[in-house]
């Protein structure tokens, strides 16, 4: 079987959650609209949870047991963007989900890059203002990479399996090495932020400069906490990113898979089967 996925509800940006990611474990994300604004309360929240739209769901493609980011597509309504941790294949995954089963729409193979540990995924922009995939190579478990980078391309207007030649952009942090698994967007300015991960306490939202420069290393500075990964997690893996301009609530839901949603993606390991959803 697939996981479960629920459609976008709301847009987010500097609160978007970092919910733990492990098998057979929902996940849901959720933020403000605005990186200024304090997240709202009582009537408030009653107010705006009644004006949500009806959920949608789909299944996912088979391969993604090693789900690690998601962003919803800005040209293709009902289209998300997904991608695999480090150790698989430098491939993003366009994914169909405007029927409720998921369809594999597309296969975009990141030229020229590896795959060291990807584990954030933002609609940004290009450099004349188009849709953008940012790819956030920023994983960093035992704080040894003395820089991380992020790979960006024009989001595709049509669909279909294709090589991307990247554009990387380099960084570091102002205040030494983290461990992150978040990348988002600014939808407007297009600035790009990481915020780092720390299991039992509060990260923190890094910004990058704007514009990023290609060919030098470029400094992330802090801007704020990041929200708090569970303590009680057995596993330092998994907190999906998700971009400002595609966040929201979802709820995908784990199952095993042993087959690879592209023809060169290679096979995940098949995990017991059962369903949570929280």
């Amino acid at each position: 079987m697939s996981p479960l996925l629920t459609a976008p509800r709301a847009a987010a940006l500097a609160t978007a959650a970092l919910a733990t990611l492990l098998p057979a474990v929902a996940w849901t994300a959720g933020a403000t609209a605005s990186t200024a604004a304090t997240a709202p309360s009582g009537p408030a929240v009653a107010a705006a949870a009644a004006s949500l739209a009806p959920e949608k769901k789909c299944t996912l493609p088979g391969g993604l047991a090693e789900l690690s980011g998601l962003a919803m597509s800005r040209r293709h309504p009902g289209v998300f963007y997904a991608l695999n941790d480090s150790g698989n294949t430098n491939q993003v995954f366009a994914v169909d989900c405007s029927t409720a089963t998921g369809r594999l729409a597309a296969t975009l193979t990141v030229s020229g890059v590896g795959n060291t540990d990807w584990e954030g995924l933002a609609l940004g922009k290009d450099a004349s203002g188009a849709p953008a995939i940012l790819v956030g190579d920023i994983g960093d478990n035992f704080s040894g990479r003395a820089e991380i980078s992020v790979h960006g391309f024009t989001e595709p207007e049509r669909l279909a399996d294709a090589t991307v030649t990247p554009v990387t952009y380099r960084f570091t942090y102002a205040d030494g090495r983290h461990d992150a698994e978040s990348l988002l967007a600014d939808p407007v300015s297009g600035r790009m932020y990481v915020a780092s991960k720390l299991i039992g306490a509060a990260g923190r939202l890094y910004q990058a400069p704007l514009p990023p420069l290609t060919g030098q290393v470029n400094t992330l500075t802090a801007v704020g906490t990041a929200p708090c990964s569970p303590p009680t997690a057995p596993s330092p893996r998994r907190a999906p990113p998700t971009s400002c301009a595609a966040a929201g609530r979802w709820a995908p839901t784990r199952h095993p898979s042993t087959t690879p949603p592209g023809p060169s993606s290679r096979t995940s390991p098949s995990r017991p089967s059962r369903r949570a959803r929280r």
